[in-house]
């Protein structure tokens, strides 16, 4: 008996009682299915051609009443008259696939927040035939993440408040602190002239040590209401700058001459071109090393060189004042160009921590920098300011 070809077995249903679905009409019943997002086919003029129930949930039109009408539906009123819809079209037929968040319209005119992919379907030829569109309703989400920020800015402001009130009483101490030196020093020179007064006790000599420790106090309580003063007015933006061609070598020379009237100039040492002219506010950059230079006797011990030098690098104007006194760590450098910004180890140091904070104010509105570092071998500060538009002159 020849042997017969035996018929190919039944083939067996992976989900018995679950009818085989294939190809298109498997996928056309997935996408009608899903619910949480909107997806559906444009033509290439933007019409609707599609429609799930995802799509009708989130944007409230029945599949009879949008098919057919231009997506353009869709957008607010502002987006539409400026033309952004079918812009949208062509940057996904462009890139093959455009991503987009921003305001939609659903059918009753309520606005929601979406997450949009356009993704443009070729033929061989590479035109597009079709657009393939999903929507995500983000409404919640975006609320949340609103909601989120406003108690971030809330925490922010919260914070704020506190640091200005922390700032305040440290302010408030620091003042008192320093404006008590001098009243306490007027006050006690102005009761001696009056017991030797009344004592009859009075003479030349009594009279003008008296005089001359009332004027050095008055001049203290001046010196701390101009810096209070200048501290206002630049923050505030009060005070404008003078702008005109300034020889910087000469104002740091007026600077040290006064330096050198104090009897303090033996320490000072100046290297420098004969003139470098910079577009400045003469009297500001004259408070700038005035500043810089007053805070570096300050912190360097008696006797220790403070090392002046002014040079150019690229056109603009470097200005360094080196010493060697307490020095500077992270923290420090962190905060000394801050309102009442002071080194941790100076609390025996004069002032009110505003000398520096008014250096910066004024290089920064010259559209410089400033800036200070550690020596490399510990042992005191390099305090640097940059000016541009410098022009250095050999005459």
């Amino acid at each position: 008996m020849s042997a017969t070809a035996q018929d190919p077995a039944p083939e067996q249903d992976e989900f018995p009682g679950v009818p085989q679905l294939r190809g298109e009409v498997a996928f056309r019943l997935l996408v009608d299915a899903v619910q949480d997002y909107a997806i559906f086919l444009l033509d290439p003029q933007g019409h609707v051609l599609t429609w799930n129930r995802g799509a009708e949930r989130i944007k409230g039109y029945s599949a009879d009443e949008i098919i057919g009408q231009h997506f353009s539906v869709f957008y607010v009123p502002e987006e539409r008259e400026a033309g952004r819809p079918m812009r949208l079209l062509g940057l996904a037929a462009e890139h093959g696939r455009y991503e987009d968040e921003g305001w939609r319209v659903r059918r009753d005119g309520t606005r929601f927040w979406a997450d949009v992919i356009l993704t443009a379907l070729r033929d061989d030829d590479g035109t597009p035939y079709a657009y393939a569109k999903i929507t995500r309703d983000l409404t919640e989400r975006r609320a949340a993440e609103e909601q989120q920020r406003a108690l971030l800015i809330e925490q922010r402001a919260r914070t704020a408040a506190e640091e200005a009130l922390l700032a305040r009483d440290r302010f408030l101490s620091i003042a008192a602190h320093e404006l008590k030196t001098p009243v306490a020093s007027l006050q006690l020179s102005a009761e001696s002239l009056v017991r030797a007064r009344d004592a009859d006790r009075m003479d030349d000599e009594r009279l003008s040590t008296g005089l001359q420790r009332m004027t050095k106090a008055a001049e203290r309580l001046g010196d701390l209401v101009r810096e209070l003063l200048d501290v206002s007015r630049l923050s505030a933006e009060r005070a404008p700058l003078v702008l005109k061609p300034t020889d910087l070598a000469a104002v740091i020379r007026d600077v040290l001459a006064r330096f050198e009237e104090q009897g303090e100039m033996h320490r000072i040492r100046f290297a420098g071109p004969v003139a470098l002219w910079i577009p400045g506010d003469v009297a500001r950059l004259d408070q700038v090393v005035t500043n810089l230079v007053d805070n570096a006797m300050k912190y360097s011990p008696d006797e220790t060189p403070i090392e002046v030098e002014l040079g150019t690098r690229d056109g603009t104007a470097v200005l360094e004042v080196r010493d060697r006194g307490i020095g500077l760590d992270e923290a420090t450098v962190g905060r000394i160009f801050e309102p009442f910004g002071r080194a941790e180890n100076a609390e025996h140091i004069q002032g009110m921590g505003l000398g520096l904070y008014i250096s910066q104010q004024i290089v920064s509105r010259h559209g410089g920098t400033i800036s200070a570092d550690p020596r490399p071998d510990g042992a005191g500060a390099v305090f640097r300011v940059t000016l541009p538009g410098a022009e250095e002159s050999a005459e």
